[in-house]
């Protein structure tokens, strides 16, 4: 991205990062009973509450109706970022290894210390994935109606087996692999498949195309201090995305072994 960058886009991004780091602190604490072996025999009315509120946002309407609206303007903003970038290919080359270091981290965390936080085909797997295909169909026709098209034909399928609601593996080899990617299967931690979020991504750049080719914000006179907290975040996503469940899981953990659990 230019130097000039977009506050609007920053704002956006920063915006979906914040909500997903809520989202992914509620998980944890979620996930209390079954980090610490003796959650129960402790019954710590700290720890309960913490437990009964992640559990009542997870169940909710709320995550039910906006979780997926938050990755689909963070997937769009994506999109419209891979108009303004110099070299998409080495772009998707950065998200490759950053997919390959958090699938081998987390799937060795979860091998020697037993917490479930491993991932094999998350959200920047399918960002890498999903990047290429997208160079792939604008080499093989770079029109934007065509592309438009082919992001509605991704979404489409993606809903109509019902993306959002897969039945998750708990073991994997390569066939089931491939339905990961696909996404008509889920595993992990963090799942996110090729259908329907790369045909988002694709739409993303069809209005980076028709919107920001001029490479500038649409919305100069709103720039204003109110909105730093959101482009701060929204400049530095991949960091956060990077750092935020290590620190994450290691404040709930140093909170559970300060109100007795053990694992």
């Amino acid at each position: 991205m230019s130097k000039n960058r977009i506050w609007e886009l920053d704002f956006l991004r920063g915006l979906s990062i914040i909500l997903m780091v809520i989202d992914h602190l509620m998980f944890d604490l979620i996930s209390l009973p079954q980090w610490f072996s003796n959650y129960y025999q402790v019954d710590s009315p700290v720890g309960s509450k913490l437990h009964q509120l992640a559990l009542l946002y997870w169940n909710s309407s709320l995550r039910d109706n906006f979780h997926f609206v938050f990755v689909a303007i963070f997937l769009l903003v994506s999109g419209i970022s891979y108009t303004f970038s110099r070299s998409n290919l080495k772009r998707s080359l950065k998200f490759a290894v950053v997919a390959f270091l958090i699938s081998t981290i987390t799937l060795l965390v979860q091998y020697f210390a037993g917490i479930e936080i491993g991932i094999v085909f998350g959200i920047i797997h399918m960002f890498a994935v999903g990047t290429l295909l997208t160079i792939l169909f604008r080499k093989i026709w770079n029109n934007n109606y065509f592309i438009l098209a082919v992001g509605i034909i991704f979404v489409v399928y993606g809903i109509s087996f019902d993306f959002s609601n897969v039945p998750y593996y708990n073991t994997l080899n390569f066939s089931r692999f491939i339905e990961v990617v696909i996404g008509t299967k889920g595993y992990g931690a963090d799942h996110f498949g090729v259908f329907p979020y790369t045909g988002v991504i694709m739409i993303g750049t069809v209005i980076g195309n028709f919107f920001y080719a001029a490479k500038v914000s649409l919305l100069p006179k709103l720039d204003k201090g109110w909105n730093k907290p959101f482009t701060f975040a929204g400049k530095y996503t991949l960091i956060i995305f990077i750092t935020h469940q290590l620190i994450l899981i290691s404040l709930v953990f140093a909170l559970g072994y300060i109100l007795g659990y053990r694992l």
